[in-house]
């Protein structure tokens, strides 16, 4: 993020800084990606209800797409 800033503060053409915070965008989605599967391979509890941890998940992708 630091370099995207110096990028517009150098004033880089546009185009240059748009790639990447498309670069940026992307490799962030792909973080949030990986923590939601490490997630939902996680092992719960035996006696964690099911109806629960549909509940939990629901609620976990929801954060990640950004829906509420």
């Amino acid at each position: 993020m630091r370099g995207i800033q110096k990028m517009v503060d150098e004033g880089r053409p546009c185009d240059e800084v748009l790639v990447q915070v498309v670069a940026a965008h992307a490799a962030i989605g792909r973080i949030g990606t990986d923590i939601l599967l490490n997630e939902v391979g996680c092992r719960l509890p035996q006696d964690f209800p099911p109806e629960k941890e549909l509940e939990r998940l629901e609620k976990l992708l929801l954060t990640y797409t950004g829906f509420k």
